[in-house]
């Protein structure tokens, strides 16, 4: 797999089966080259093409062709052969057994197979195609791109192209078939192609569907958001013959399978087609399917109001959590961010090409140990203890530093070397803790200490930073430099770690934790600049936050939930000592059995509590006046005047444990309660 990602021994065009490279970069790519002939005005289609039974009809032959054909080391060439030698199939039935040699295939299931494959398919991929055609492949998916300035162009070199495909299909024994061909156009005068493929004419569709995104004409999107909200409502749909607001599964094991499944299936790939949620029409579509998820989860009526339901099952807007994922996946895939100046870069991970031979890379044992704490009381061979830390400062400042001890000679005293780096303020601790390791190792490799055999002794005080460096195949770009220090340096310069604990007074600790703070403080250009994904992640996630608290305080729904808990932090807060639950939904939501809400709906043809047979029978009375729960009331009371808490305020209930769960006792045993009251 290194071998191959390495040079130009793979194609670029592949993204399947590739570390670095998903769907998203697929989708993306081949988009950006319809919108640019567009741009053009150029006429242009697309054509999904079929393999029939890729990988079980990966020809071995095939393979060891393109293997040669990349220049495969020896080495790797035998091992390859001598995996796929004296492969058999063996079929037993009715005692009869039929034995065959295997001479294709990639191994179900197999670590590398995926490799295999794709070393087959880099050769189309790499055909010389003409000139206005493009392929690519995410693993046997195929997809041909043709753009030309005229149609009867465009017929040419789409039949042309296909031409080539099929005969290099025939050539490695395989097989594209038209029936499962699909075509697109996506401009208005490509529609009148005739372009044929093994002698089919194929016909064009209005709309394909790539990588589980469907593709329409006009790239709207609107039928892809129709699709993915199908799959999830045929899953809600199984979900009500298992959950009622009194009985069912339990509100967490909805809220999970809500986020955990319906939610990734409905923002997949969102970063290609979220655009399309700005519509209004499409933001009440997912609000009507993300309702009828959010009134399972927190055992409602269904008469309870999209505003109100949402909040309390604490999920956050469909639209804002696509918007969230396509600013995410944008952003991956740009480098860029709108949150910063043009010339901050997304900091990404280092090329699988480019890291260290598998043979090389470094497996470091970072040692849990406060020995060798005091560097004067070292032993030994002489030791260079490097102290390393980070800071990011309240107002978002980042700072990055390392104390060295390096002994003149062995029997002197050692002298105090300190090393500070500002770091952009959009970067985390995590970032400078790595950046101030690097520093200290490039630090050491480089200082003059007139011994030759000087021993590094790095202690850093960042478990995290510990367990990346660990990982010896880490894409981290900080983490990869400095496993190339340390292997470059493994027989001139000894290199080891060691995580020592934050502020118990070691001094060499203490010296860097003053000296990073030092350094995030200063007024300089930044010595590194990159940007993390969770800075976009968390920026982009409060935005979100702050538009769903808007747009829950200004709804003309819910009222009776935002007047007892007017902030979505209350909610947060509340669902952290209180589980969702039907009694509580019915007080928080004021639809349940009391009868002014029955009589509302002509359940009932009054609204009077038998406590007086004159009080509308509303929660604020059930729960404040209602005779018929006195004694149970009396015993909240005392209990939030011993606390010294409102008994009917939910955000001063919070402030005591014993307080809120005394409101939701109180509100279990009414709601409990209730439906006998009202019936007799």
């Amino acid at each position: 797999m290194h071998w191959t990602s390495s040079g130009d021994k793979s194609s670029s065009r592949q993204y399947g089966f590739r570390e670095q490279t998903g769907a998203v970069e697929a989708i993306s790519g081949a988009l950006n080259i319809v919108q640019s002939a567009k741009a053009e005005r150029k006429q242009v289609l697309a054509i999904s093409l079929d393999i029939r039974a890729a990988f079980d009809n990966a020809w071995w032959p095939a393979l060891f062709h393109r293997l040669r054909q990349i220049g495969c080391p020896k080495n790797i060439y035998g091992l390859i052969s001598n995996y796929v030698r004296d492969r058999k199939v063996i079929f037993d039935h009715a005692g009869i057994r039929v034995c065959r040699n295997m001479t294709k295939g990639c191994i179900q299931g197999s670590v590398c197979g995926p490799v295999l494959w794709n070393t087959i398919l880099d050769e189309l991929l790499e055909t010389q195609l003409p000139t206005g055609c493009h392929i690519q492949a995410y693993a046997d998916d195929v997809l041909l791109i043709v753009s030309a300035e005229r149609v009867e162009q465009l017929e040419t070199l789409a039949t042309d192209a296909l031409k080539s495909v099929v005969e290099w299909g025939r050539s490695v024994k395989l097989d594209f078939g038209p029936a499962k061909t699909q075509m697109i156009a996506f401009t208005p005068g490509s529609k009148a192609a005739r372009v044929v493929m093994d002698g089919q004419l194929l016909k064009f569709s209005s709309e394909i569907k790539l990588l589980g995104v469907i593709l329409d004409q006009k790239l709207h999107f609107g039928r892809h958001v129709r699709y993915v909200l199908g799959k999830a409502m045929k899953i809600f749909d199984k979900l009500c013959i298992y959950t009622r607001p009194t009985w069912g599964a339990h509100p967490e094991n909805v809220r999970t399978i809500y986020q955990r499944v319906i939610q990734p299936i409905i923002t997949y790939a969102a970063g290609i087609w979220g655009h399309a949620v700005k519509k209004k029409c499409i933001q009440k579509s997912l609000l009507s399917v993300q309702r009828g998820f959010a009134i399972k989860a927190i055992r409602g009526f269904r008469t309870i109001s999209t505003t109100a339901a949402i909040a309390l099952a604490q999920f956050t807007p469909l639209d804002l959590a696509i918007h969230e994922v396509h600013v995410v996946e944008q952003t991956k895939l740009t480098g860029k961010t709108a949150y910063l100046p043009h010339d901050v870069d997304l900091e990404k991970p280092t090329p699988v090409a480019e890291l260290l031979h598998p043979a090389n890379r470094v497996s470091m044992k970072i040692l849990d140990t406060q020995d060798k704490q005091d560097p004067e009381n070292t032993t030994g061979p002489p030791i260079c203890c490097i102290f390393t830390d980070g800071s990011k400062q309240e107002d978002g400042s980042v700072g990055a530093a390392f104390v060295s001890y390096v002994p003149e000679n062995i029997n002197t005293r050692m002298k105090n070397t300190t090393k500070k780096y500002k770091l952009h303020n959009s970067c985390s601790v995590f970032q400078a803790e790595l950046f101030a390791i690097l520093k200290a190792c490039q630090w050491a490799t480089s200082h003059d200490t007139q011994h030759t055999h000087l021993y590094t002794h790095i202690y850093t005080d960042s478990q995290s930073s510990a367990h990346a460096i660990q990982n010896r195949s880490n894409t981290h770009p900080i983490v990869t430099q400095i496993h190339k220090i340390i292997h470059t340096h493994r027989n001139t310069h000894t290199i080891d770690m060691s995580w020592t604990r934050a502020h118990v007074g070691t001094e060499g600790n203490e010296a860097a934790d003053a000296a990073a703070n030092g350094a995030a403080r200063l007024h300089k250009t930044p010595d590194y600049t990159c940007f993390p994904m969770s800075f976009v992640k968390q920026r982009v996630r409060a935005e979100s936050l702050e538009a769903w608290q808007e747009r829950y305080e200004g709804s003309e729904q819910g009222r009776h939930t935002k007047l007892l808990l007017p902030k979505l932090s209350d909610i947060k807060e509340l669902h952290k000592h209180i589980d969702r639950s039907f009694h509580l939904t019915q007080i928080l939501t004021g639809h349940g059995y009391h009868k002014s809400y029955l009589h509302r709906f002509k359940i009932l043809p009054d609204d009077l509590c038998p406590c007086d047979d004159s009080s509308p029978q509303t929660i604020d009375h059930l729960l404040q006046s209602c005779d018929i729960f006195a004694g149970s009331r009396y015993e909240h009371e005392a209990l939030c005047r011993h606390y010294g808490v409102q008994p009917y305020t939910i955000q001063d209930l919070l402030k005591k444990k014993e307080a809120i769960e005394s409101f939701d006792n109180f509100c279990k045993t009414i709601i409990n309660n209730l439906k006998k009251i009202n019936t007799n």
